[in-house]
């Protein structure tokens, strides 16, 4: 058997859509853990369009995660599961 590959993960957000990540990043995070526990995901964070600046809120244009898994198909499967992808916030068309 092959080991298992490392996938980098960039999801881009849909427009618009800064209030619904908010709003459901608790459950995202929530339902992320079993998941890292158990090794498919190493690291991951909210990308930004520049460096955060004292006083104002970050600028997030998505998500970069790094998955340990054997297939794509395994990856993309526990993305289409993510409260947001189902909630609109990562950009399925990207």
């Amino acid at each position: 058997m092959a080991p298992k590959q490392e996938w980098m993960v960039i999801l881009p957000d849909a427009a618009g859509k800064l209030s619904k990540r908010m709003e459901v990043r608790p459950d995202h995070l929530n339902n992320l853990k079993p998941h890292v526990d158990s090794g498919l995901w190493v690291f991951g964070g909210a990308s930004l369009d520049e460096p955060i600046k004292e006083g104002e809120p970050p600028k997030i244009n998505g998500s970069v995660m790094l998955a340990v898994a054997d297939t794509k198909e395994e990856v993309m499967k526990n993305v289409k599961e993510d409260v947001y992808f189902k909630s609109g916030v990562w950009d399925e068309s990207k």
